[in-house]
């Protein structure tokens, strides 16, 4: 099976949440990773970068720095199943909905958008398309010019 990852999430005790295009999601640890290979301790040598891992160009993979990768074949074969976070996807949605209808009511084009943000177009496009779950700057960055900002609350 052909497997692109779709979102991630850096749980405590370095364990990954990976999120994959057939709608699975799957828990990978990267402890044993640490403890067998050297570069991976940089994940817990360096504060933060272990939080920094973000989806590759096309989701092919998860990404930290240019020493640091893993495969979407591998953490789809070797990573646990469970089940996904609870309305995780109807949260993400409305999201996306909530920024197109601004940036078209706010008459800008995606090309616009990305001089006003700094974010590239086809990110924006992809973001909007839900291709790529995009980092939470990159979403700041797409919602400033738009005059919107992020809340948290309790549902």
């Amino acid at each position: 099976m052909f497997v692109k990852i779709t979102s991630v999430a850096a749980l405590p005790d370095y364990v990954l949440l990976v999120g994959f295009n057939d709608e699975t999601f799957k828990q990978f640890d990267i402890k044993p990773l640490i403890e067998k290979y050297e570069p991976f301790k940089a994940l817990v040598n360096i504060k933060g970068l272990y939080e920094q891992v973000k989806i590759d160009m096309g989701g092919y993979g998860l990404i930290w720095n240019d020493e640091l990768d893993l495969s979407a074949d591998g953490l789809y074969e070797q990573g646990v199943p469970c089940n996904p976070p609870e309305d995780i996807d109807k949260f993400r949605k409305q999201l996306i909905e909530e920024l197109v209808s601004a940036r078209k009511k706010a008459k800008l084009s995606q090309k616009q958008l990305e001089i006003l943000s700094g974010i590239a177009q086809p990110c924006i496009a992809r973001t909007e398309t839900g291709i790529t779950d995009p980092k939470l700057t990159t979403l700041l960055k797409m919602l400033e010019p738009l005059g919107l900002t992020l809340s948290i609350t309790n549902i």
